[in-house]
């Protein structure tokens, strides 16, 4: 009888706890701002990165991402970047260059008509201010304010990063 009863104080204590934590979840919205990083130097092997030099591993998983790959923000709200952080073999520099799509632009729709420069030319994705690209140096932080509701595509503007890597992440305006 007593197994019983702690049975049922216990499913009641869990209705209850429930009851109350699960609107306030629902019910907070997104923040005025969020954080996003070029890369992960803590993820993949120790692996050089460089012109020439074949990658392996998880090295490009880890050095070419943007982390958390999609984030929200309220209508007004900022979104730093945080992008040059050091490599995965601790003595290099990974450089990277924001810049933010048109709203509703997908990966599909980016357009490179420039082919004759490292960053991509694409009228719809325009780089941040003060965006990069950063090859020295660590922790180079670019705010991009997001004033509009709607969900932008958010990528590498290097060449190399977007197209070969898939370096592109998500910032979804409520």
């Amino acid at each position: 009888m007593r197994r019983r009863t702690r049975f049922a104080v216990g499913g009641v204590l869990l209705v209850v706890a429930l009851a109350v934590l699960l609107p306030a979840a629902v019910m907070a919205g997104p923040d005025g701002s969020a954080s996003v990083q070029f890369g992960n130097p803590t993820v993949g092997s120790p692996g050089p990165v460089g012109p020439g030099v074949v990658l392996h591993d998880q090295s490009a998983n880890a050095q070419f991402n943007l982390v958390p790959r999609t984030t929200v923000v309220a209508a007004g709200g900022t979104v730093t970047f945080t992008i040059g952080v050091q490599g995965a073999t601790g003595n290099n520099i990974v450089p990277h260059w924001v810049s933010v799509c048109n709203k509703g632009v997908q990966p599909e729709d980016v357009v490179d008509s420039n082919l004759a420069t490292i960053g991509i030319d694409d009228s719809d994705c325009t780089p941040a201010p003060n965006g990069g690209p950063f090859s020295s140096g660590s922790g180079q932080t670019v705010p991009v304010t997001f004033s509009q509701p709607g969900r932008y595509l958010v990528i590498c503007n290097l060449r190399p990063h977007f197209t070969e890597f898939n370096m592109y992440g998500w910032v979804n305006v409520t």
